[in-house]
């Protein structure tokens, strides 16, 4: 078995070039003659001596260590300090996904862990206060589903084309509510079952909205405020009863808002920041259940909307965002029990518009990107480390608002905007390997 730091033979690095340029598994024991158990073993020794967990990791450090050339490459950097200026525009032409991936492997490792973008638009001219509906310079490139490698998978796709949903798993389903669709915001309700892989409708949500989020409490889904046709905040609650079907208002938020982020801890549910119709903001509002009020927290440093928030390790992680001029690599972690917020390191590039879940004790940034920055790959982060690295994703350049919720061991990423609204259900597996140990009972 091959080890860590060991160097690698030139057949591997061989196969690593030809894997960095996006070829199957299948291609290169085409090209080199040899089986395709053969080119996995092969694979396996390169991510075991270079410390890889993916194709796209392994790709980043054959950049970095020069086995792997990109012509015409110009390295541009911008910082991910939070008061930073204006990221500078980069024009290049379309390229396919595997190099663009590999172009933005080489500028993030040749900065060193300084963030990076490749702007696809001018930020909005005025005053940064615009709520950005909608806006798609460009069509994205999709990466091929069906790859033997690939750790996403594609599943029935969802009845209603959407973006800026909210997402739930509950109770062995999942629902996909209101969100923004070619026609306009809707109040549609459908439910998936991944057990047999079908949607059915749900009852609409009463109050259309899109921009919003979900969380489950008990058997009720909850969903917050949200903007309506016209962009307006709410602040109208509605709550979801999984075994009625149906639908009940309850205590609205103090203020208007849609936009924000949120994430449920010990049986509350935490709102950060979003759109109040004028600004972005950076309050904090906490929803107790049992007592069906809201209270105010200490307000986030920076303000932001289309953040996304998930609970580990007691904490509540907010990440990313957008400010109103530029997509932020911003990470905070916030105490409920001491009402106060911590630095986490940066996320690698900008996110706008992501999804945030925990799962195996790391956070897992799925989406953003198509506003100011571009969508190269997902990005994982491990606490105990305290640095993200980049996955796998199946959409590049663009994937924004995206439903993104844990079912049972596996992510789901649901909807979400690439130039067109996207009616994708995809399914990412962290952990294609496990190990079970039998046990005997005498």
């Amino acid at each position: 078995m091959a080890e860590y730091g060991e160097s690698l033979t030139e057949r591997e690095i061989e196969i690593l070039q030809m894997v960095a340029t996006g070829v199957t598994n299948r291609e290169v024991a085409y090209q080199l003659s040899i089986s395709v158990n053969t080119v996995k073993v092969h694979l396996r020794n390169v991510f075991n001596k270079l410390g890889a967990e993916s194709r796209t990791e392994a790709t980043m450090i054959a950049v970095r260590e020069g086995w792997v050339s990109v012509e015409g490459l110009e390295q541009e950097s911008a910082s991910t300090d939070d008061t930073a200026g204006r990221f500078q525009a980069a024009p290049a032409p379309p390229l396919p996904w595997f190099k663009r991936v590999t172009l933005i492997a080489a500028v993030l490792l040749a900065a060193a862990g300084v963030a990076v973008t490749w702007p696809r638009s001018q930020p909005q001219a005025g005053s940064g206060r615009n709520l950005p509906f909608d806006q798609s310079p460009e069509q994205p490139v999709a990466v091929p589903m069906g790859d033997e490698e690939s750790a996403w998978h594609e599943q029935a796709q969802m009845p209603t084309r959407r973006a800026h949903l909210a997402l739930a798993a509950a109770r062995g389903q999942i629902l996909a509510i209101g969100g923004r669709t070619s026609e306009g915001v809707t109040s549609a309700v459908e439910v998936y079952d991944p057990a047999n892989d079908t949607w059915t409708p749900g009852s609409d949500k009463p109050t259309p909205v899109a921009y919003v989020s979900a969380a489950v409490v008990g058997t009720d889904v909850i969903v917050p405020g949200g903007c309506d046709a016209q962009g307006t905040p709410l602040q109208v609650v509605e709550a979801y009863d999984l075994l009625s079907d149906s639908w009940r208002p309850v205590s609205p938020l103090p203020e208007p808002r849609c936009a924000y982020a949120m994430g449920s801890l010990g049986g509350r549910l935490y709102l950060f920041g979003g759109w109040d119709g004028d600004r972005y903001v950076g309050t904090v509002y906490v929803y107790d259940p049992q007592a069906d009020s809201w209270a105010q927290k200490a307000a986030m440093r920076i303000e932001r909307g289309f953040a996304a928030a998930a609970p580990l390790a007691g904490r509540l992680y907010v990440v990313g965002g957008y400010d109103g001029d530029r997509e932020l690599t911003t990470c905070t972690s916030y105490d409920p029990t001491t009402d106060t917020s911590e630095k986490c390191a940066p996320l690698a590039v900008g996110r706008g518009g992501l999804g945030l879940v925990a799962l195996g004790g790391q956070l897992y940034a799925i989406g953003g990107g198509g506003w100011t920055s571009y969508l190269g790959f997902n990005e994982r982060y491990n606490p105990d480390e305290g640095a993200w690295k980049p996955v796998e994703t199946p959409l590049v350049g663009e994937w924004r608002s995206p439903g993104v919720v844990v079912y049972e061991s596996s992510i789901r990423a649901i909807g979400g905007q690439s130039s067109d609204y996207l009616s994708l259900n995809l399914t990412y597996d962290p952990f294609p390997f496990r190990t079970f140990i039998p046990v005997s009972h005498q």
